[in-house]
């Protein structure tokens, strides 16, 4: 909808209110509207105020109204009915002039309202910090064709990737491993390629620790937030990727590992692998997926289409039958906004919804909408998750 015309409409049901003829519906949009930020309850005081104090229209025609009541009194005293109904033809009359009042007396910044209440929101894109062995930090996404040469390893940069290659020479091979780590902030992704060759896709809100070389028998990586791994085969050293505590080994595989809110999930795409979490132990095939369940310390494990989960590093948001607390965590990491719920209820409910990561934010917003169960409002880089009321539609 548009903007000043909602806002025009919502000074309309203001001077309503004030002049005592809302209905019992309209107060409870209007009361919806007040309540939903602070943003709206100051500007609810602002029109309110100005209709009472300030409104050379209102009190030019609150003096006519009462004029009119006088002769009006003269000649039909004591029929209280009759007036109530004038009363209200008159008032609403008058309600018109009280709106315009406030948008042109009161000089109102609508311009300034716009841009407050429309800080661009952006999809994420590639972006990254590289902290180095050493300590150094390196911000990836300033960095065109970054490249760098380390003991045992060139390092490549791009926008959204970065390469490790192992120079084949042993004596630039270090003895010990050294680490590296991958910070992705909300509303980045980035790409990794180890120096075995094996391939990591990082999500918002997520790094990767892991050595610029392999050494020994074995290959561990340990990640918080979330990743897809494409780990290159060598059976001579087994992949360990270390989550909050459980411990995931294969050989050669495609799976996805998610950590986030106390959450450990191993989504398994191809080949297999084990997991463990304590003293238990489970074999994952294809289309598997298994939750660490921290305060039993057991795993559960479920039948998935396992392809749903890895969607996001093609760029696709995927939710089916997902809690809508899931969506509006991931809407907050890609797209770095916060999202407050003003009904814990509404945490609950379930949608299943397909689009574009790369998408305006309103696309999704708009899709969920539709079902009438929940009302979004965006104030600045904030969404606020309200309950949909039935007479809601009033304001669009």
């Amino acid at each position: 909808m548009n903007l000043l015309r909602r806002r025009f409409k919502i000074a309309h049901l203001i001077a309503e209110e004030f002049a005592g003829v809302i209905t019992k519906e309209n107060q409870a949009r209007l009361e919806q509207w007040r309540v939903e930020s602070p943003a709206h309850a100051k500007e609810y005081d602002e029109i309110r105020t100005y209709i009472m104090t300030g409104n050379e229209y209102w009190e030019k025609e609150k003096r006519t109204v009462k004029n009119e009541w006088r002769k009006f009194e003269r000649v039909h005293f004591g029929k209280y009915v009759i007036w109530k109904k004038i009363g209200r033809c008159a008032a609403i009359m008058v309600i018109p002039l009280l709106v315009c009042g406030y948008f042109v007396s009161s000089e109102w910044k609508f311009s300034e309202v716009t841009i407050a209440d429309h800080v661009e929101i952006v999809p994420g894109t590639g972006r990254a910090q590289l902290i180095m062995a050493d300590g150094r930090f390196l911000k990836l996404e300033q960095k065109e064709n970054m490249k760098l040469d380390l003991p045992g390893v060139k390092i490549v940069a791009t926008e959204k990737k970065i390469v490790y290659r192992a120079i084949e020479e042993e004596t630039s091979t270090p003895k010990e491993e050294e680490y590296n780590t991958l910070v992705v902030p909300r509303g980045g992704e980035y790409m990794l390629e180890l120096s075995d060759g094996t391939k990591v896709w990082l999500n918002s809100d997520s790094e990767l620790r892991f050595p610029i070389t392999f050494v020994g028998d074995r290959r561990s990586v340990e990640i918080e937030g979330e990743a897809y791994f494409e780990v290159a085969k060598d059976e001579g050293k087994p992949f360990h990727v270390l989550a909050k505590g459980a411990d995931i080994k294969v050989l050669g595989t495609s799976f996805n590992v998610m950590t986030y809110r106390g959450r450990t999930i191993t989504t398994l795409v191809e080949g297999k692998v084990c997991l463990t979490y304590k003293d238990e132990s489970v074999l994952m095939v294809p289309d598997r997926q298994a939750e660490v369940i921290a305060e039993t310390g057991k795993i559960l494990m479920r039948e998935v289409d396992a392809r749903n989960f890895t969607l996001w590093k093609d760029g696709v948001f995927y939710f089916e039958n997902a809690a809508l607390e899931t969506i509006a965590e991931r809407l907050s990491q890609w797209y770095d906004v916060n999202i407050v719920f003003n009904d814990e209820a509404l945490k609950k409910l379930r949608y299943s919804v397909e689009m574009k990561r790369y998408n305006n934010i309103q696309d999704l917003l708009t899709k969920i909408e539709k079902t009438q169960k929940v009302k979004f409002l965006i104030q600045g880089k904030s969404i606020y998750i309200h309950k949909w009321l039935e007479t809601y539609d009033l304001l669009e």
